[in-house]
Formats: C-alpha cells, sequence, structure tokens
C-alpha cells in the first residue's frame, strides 16, 4: 500500500510538472486545451503567432501577411467553387488538394470559425468560417504557400 501511495504521488508531481498536454503528447493523444505552444518555422519566411486549442496557427509570411496553418504549420486553403459547408473538390481535385481532416470530429469543442463538415462520401473535413480547409500537395515542408493563387480559385486562409 506505501508503494503505491509513494507511485501515486510520483504520478502527480510528474503530471504537474509535464502538464496536461504533454502528458497526451507522449501518450500520442492530440491535446485539445488553449494553452500557448511556439513552433519552429524558417525565420526568412513565416513565424508562429497564436496557436488556437492545437487546430489551427496562425503564421506571417513577408509578403502575404498573416495565414491559417494546421497545428504542425502546414499552410490551408480555401477553394472559390466551394460553398459553406460543402466541399467540391474530389477525385483529382482531392489527390492534389487533399483536405484536412486530422481529428476532425463534430463532438469536440472547436474554437471560434473553426467547424467540421461531412464531405459527399461521408468522411469529416475541417472549416473556417464554414468554407472546407485542404493542404496543398506540392508544399513540401510546413513554410511553403505555393498554393496561394492556384488556378485564381485557391487561397491561404486569412484570419
Amino acid at each position: 500500500m506505501k508503494k503505491f501511495v509513494i507511485l501515486a504521488i510520483i504520478i502527480l508531481l510528474v503530471g504537474g510538472y509535464l502538464g496536461r498536454n504533454n502528458i497526451k503528447s507522449i501518450l500520442g493523444i492530440s491535446p485539445a486545451s488553449s494553452q500557448s505552444q511556439t513552433v519552429q518555422s524558417t525565420p526568412s519566411t513565416s513565424s508562429a503567432i497564436a496557436p488556437s486549442d492545437n487546430i489551427y496557427l496562425i503564421k506571417k509570411d513577408p509578403s502575404k501577411g498573416q495565414y491559417l496553418t494546421d497545428f504542425q504549420g502546414t499552410a490551408l486553403y480555401t477553394y472559390d467553387k466551394d460553398t459553406k459547408g460543402v466541399s467540391n473538390c474530389t477525385g483529382t481535385c482531392a489527390r492534389i488538394w487533399p483536405f484536412y481532416t486530422s481529428g476532425a470530429t463534430a463532438e469536440k469543442l472547436l474554437p471560434t470559425n473553426i467547424s467540421v463538415i461531412t464531405r459527399s462520401d461521408g468522411s469529416k473535413q475541417f472549416a473556417w468560417k464554414r468554407m472546407p480547409l485542404y493542404y496543398y500537395s506540392a508544399d513540401k515542408k510546413p513554410s511553403d504557400i505555393t498554393g496561394d493563387g492556384v488556378g485564381g480559385v485557391w487561397h491561404i486562409v486569412k484570419p
């Protein structure tokens, strides 16, 4: 019994030191708090400004200004041919512009302006102000924003 109490105290102390989100990260669980974190980025192209519930970050590019990224710093885009709550990017489009779905579930508490839509195939996708969010497959590293302006219909998300 004494060993159990000592072990419980150690766990509480370590938990208090590491914090709930760090413990979740160690266990491979996506944290869902509003605790501030920073993201390493290439100084010449962007820097992290503020995270929001580990669903998105706001980064800044010297020429394009502030834009939204996923929680790992990869740029997010919207498509002019979508409508609020509806993704019109399927097939080849979806292979070039994969949708942002990592952890998308309507059951979790979401930050302001973030929602989850249901695609025509039943899968879930994050949306910004109800507009579906996408990645661009040609972006190879988090600081890339090469999809902005493609075809005149793809745009980085401006907060």
